[in-house]
């Protein structure tokens, strides 16, 4: 607004301004807070929480600039809370190290999808922005990471999966719900992640069983006997291809089932017939 003074000269009047200063610890503050707040999320103590108050921090967060200090501060949050979860499940011993697995997992899917709900502004801003992972699969991999495959737990994993697998086929009876939260867990850390630590194991140590059964079926049978004993595993395969496996899974274990067992009477039959 302009106006006149008592002596002609022109004057400007400017709006007034309130200096607004941010505090210098408020990014370690407000970090604080949430990061108080995931730590009681995975302790199954978020019923006291307020997530408005949460998600309007984490916003505010982002919104001043401190994505970076709220991202990186999520994903240690994160790593720190499942190497803790990792050694509770390494110390698990037999089938109750499957079901403690189960268990973790089972949290750690509640528990992020939570945390993913606090921070559902940064994953549309600045995540996008940024080119990062967007938080809930930052816990997937995380997960595949830090847990699935630590060493121990890994062999562990592998070792009690397959010794369910060969009692199975020995006419033991085995807990396949739980088998197959386990092989399902896997997929839904990506089927590279099922294919690469249980599926290829799987069909090696299935390979390795044929060709030994396959020879002494071919001790023990004639013909027609030995071909009933194959499609009967053959069939049992596809059956616990449907109980606890992924469906891809299937054309792979029949061609290997065939390939040791088939194609050994085969060769079988090949030998008689060259020696007669």
């Amino acid at each position: 607004m302009a106006g006149r003074g008592r002596t002609g000269s022109t004057f400007k009047i400017e709006p007034f301004r309130h200096p607004i200063t941010m505090d210098p610890n408020y990014a370690d503050k407000t970090w604080r807070i949430l990061e108080s707040a995931i730590r009681e999320i995975h302790n199954q103590n978020a019923s006291g929480l307020s997530f408005e108050e949460l998600y309007r921090n984490a916003y505010n967060m982002v919104l001043h600039k401190y994505g970076d200090r709220l991202y990186s501060g999520v994903s240690n949050c994160l790593r720190q809370h499942l190497l803790a979860v990792a050694a509770r499940i390494e110390a698990a011993q037999g089938l109750p190290f499957l079901k403690e697995l189960k268990t973790c997992w089972d949290d750690h899917n509640k528990s992020t999808q939570m945390i993913r709900d606090i921070l559902m502004y940064m994953d549309r801003t600045y995540v996008t922005q940024q080119h990062k992972t967007p938080v809930f699969q930052l816990g997937l991999d995380l997960w595949r990471e830090v847990v699935v495959r630590q060493p121990h737990i890994h062999q562990r994993l592998l070792s009690i999966l397959g010794d369910l697998v060969a009692r199975e086929r020995g006419g033991e009876m085995v807990d396949r719900a739980l088998i197959k939260a386990t092989t399902q867990m896997l997929m839904d850390l990506g089927k590279p992640t099922y294919e690469e630590d249980f599926e290829r194991h799987f069909l090696a140590a299935a390979a390795d069983f044929y060709a030994k059964e396959a020879q002494e079926f071919i001790s023990t049978c004639n013909a027609p006997d030995y071909m009933r004993k194959a499609e009967k595993r053959l069939a049992e395969e596809v059956e616990r291809v449907k109980n606890y496996l992924d469906e891809s899974t299937e054309p792979k274990i029949t061609r290997v089932a065939e390939n040791e067992l088939i194609s050994a009477q085969v060769r079988l039959g090949n030998e008689g017939t060259s020696t007669m």
